[in-house]
């Protein structure tokens, strides 16, 4: 046998002895520079034609590559490749915020795995790159285009430039923890995320059964859907395993009512049968559109805090993480949908006036006048260009058209003012904001939406001395200033921010899901944006809804 027959045999033997995917030695790399004019050349042309065959973000790779002088940043020293390997489990994992992994150039990198020369190694540097951008932006701001969220999102995401915070993170090897701090802090996020994997578990193995039929389903008969309600009921954990007996399957029923915001009477009617009948995997796109809703909200660092969550009609006062107060609250009905804004109450109102929107005076008071003139007299409504005549008694109402409608009115305060007692001063372009209401009654509902696009508080006076923090206001102070009837403004000594969101899934301590009927429709133009559903035009009826989402997410 040759020596050079012998050497070859031995690199053949050390050869097969390697793990596979072993990271290649850095003197096994083409030299740095070499690679660097590759990475520039691959830049540079980034715009025009993508980097091997896929469309990167060219301007992002630019800025990055430029502060790092074209050197490659995932191979060629041993941490590198670790971190290039941590980083691709990362994107491979992107999936889990339900997220499309789609655009991360996943298949690309697999193929150019293990290359050794200059070009293939600038190819899947700068992929890799583009795909950590991307996924970068996507925690950050979120994935989808703003119109994908519905009509009345008036919340603009953050601005986020991710080259320079990425090369830092290079720098100091901290590419993960950075990947961490772009998602969204509150915890609600990552119990959707645990909520998000345990539905596809179950839609992955089939779903649950569908109780069938609309009709009415009772308990106490001998219907025979009553074996499919059970296990549908065990499915989610509402029914426990082995429990039979009627008082249990009751329990269950009100259990599963509880979680989806219905009234748990017990009765499986047809808001509940609608609700039984939404499928295991619609409830994971579900779960993933709220995903997508935290990461697209700017993040908010408040110690105290006030959020409505329109889905569910309620208002929670947050202070330094604890809810201190919760309360029901009324949104607006489905013509006037109240929106997802963020604001600052700077004060509150007492005996507040209202300016009635003209919206409201030419469609819903004119035709009212035109059949009773002493409208707006028996509710001190008052015409702002008729000092004279403030109550229109010597207006002709049926002569007046909507279109040609001249007046202003306004309400004082009182018993009958819409506004209630007191209103919360939230200056805002889309001219919302929180107030007490005269109509109490409504709160006892299990839906509430009647308002017009405000937000209307159960418990206001309470809410009012908690944003005062003011040791001269209690209970019995707040009444006599209201008893006096005079129109008072009350500044805030902190001003406090408030968000109008809309949560349709949301999971507790415990890990239990719950979930929201979708009153307007803004789910489903978001599930399909996330991919979840074939592209279109998303209608919000129940008829373009797909198959298995049922008419329970629009019922109000």
């Amino acid at each position: 046998m040759t020596a050079r027959l012998r050497l070859v045999l031995r690199l053949v033997a050390l050869a097969l002895l390697l793990p596979a995917g072993a990271p290649a030695r850095a003197d096994a790399f083409p030299p740095p520079s070499v690679v660097a004019a590759e990475i520039r050349g691959q830049v540079d042309g980034a715009a025009a034609r993508g980097v091997a065959g896929e469309p990167v973000m060219a301007d992002a790779l630019r800025r990055v590559y430029e502060l790092a002088q074209h050197e490659a940043l995932w191979h060629a020293r041993p941490e590198a490749e670790a971190d290039a390997r941590e980083i691709e489990a990362r994107l491979r994992a992107a999936g889990d915020h339900g997220l499309d992994t789609g655009d991360l150039h996943l298949p690309a990198l697999a193929r150019l795995q293990g290359a050794g020369d200059a070009r293939a190694l600038a190819e899947r540097d700068v992929l890799l790159t583009d795909a950590l951008l991307r996924h970068a932006v996507k925690l950050r701001q979120g994935s989808v285009p703003e119109d994908a969220f519905g009509q009345g999102w008036s919340i603009e995401a953050d601005d986020f430039l991710p080259a320079d915070g990425l090369i830092q993170a290079v720098r100091e090897r901290s590419v993960a923890s950075w990947l961490d701090a772009l998602e969204p802090a509150d915890p609600q996020y990552r119990r959707l995320i645990g909520a998000l994997r345990h539905y596809r578990g179950i839609a992955a193995l089939g779903g649950w059964p569908i109780v069938p039929g609309d009709e009415e389903l009772k308990l106490d008969g001998d219907d025979p859907r009553l074996p499919v309600l059970r296990e549908r009921l065990g499915a989610e954990g509402d029914l426990p395993d082995g429990a039979r007996d009627a008082p249990a399957l009751l329990a269950a029923v009100q259990r599963f009512q509880a979680r989806h915001g219905l009234d748990p009477d017990g009765r499986i009617g047809a808001a509940t049968l609608a609700a039984l009948h939404v499928t295991a995997d619609h409830r994971a796109a579900q779960i993933a559109a709220n995903l997508e809703r935290w990461r697209r909200l700017p993040r908010r660092a408040d110690d105290v805090y006030v959020e409505v969550n329109v889905a569910d009609a309620t208002l929670t006062l947050v202070e330094h993480g604890v809810p201190v107060l919760t309360t029901r609250v009324i949104v607006g009905d489905v013509r006037h949908r109240t929106p997802v804004l963020a604001a600052t109450i700077t004060g509150i109102t007492l005996n507040p006036f209202w300016n009635v929107p003209r919206s409201i005076a030419t469609r819903e008071m004119l035709p009212r006048l035109r059949r009773d003139p002493a409208y707006l007299a028996a509710n001190q409504i008052a015409i702002i260009e008729r000092p004279d005549d403030p109550f229109g008694k010597g207006v002709d109402w049926r002569s007046l058209s909507a279109a040609g409608f001249p007046y202003r009115l306004r309400q004082f305060p009182g018993a009958k003012n819409s506004l209630g007692r007191i209103k919360f001063e939230m200056p805002n372009a889309l001219d919302v904001y929180l107030h007490d209401t005269p109509g109490k009654a409504l709160f006892r509902r299990q839906q509430r939406a009647f308002s017009h696009g405000c937000v209307r508080v159960e418990h206001a006076p309470a809410l009012a001395l908690r944003l005062l923090e003011r040791p001269d206001w209690d209970r019995a102070a707040l009444d006599a200033a209201v008893a006096t009837g005079e129109n008072r403004r009350l500044t805030l000594s902190r001003p406090v921010p408030v968000y109008l969101l809309y949560w349709t899934a949301l999971v507790d301590d415990a890990g239990r899901a719950s979930f929201r009927p979708d009153l307007y429709g803004r789910d489903f133009p978001l599930i399909r944006a996330l991919r979840f559903h074939a592209p279109g035009p998303a209608a919000a009826t129940a008829e373009a809804l797909p198959a298995g989402h049922g008419r329970y997410d629009l019922l109000n």
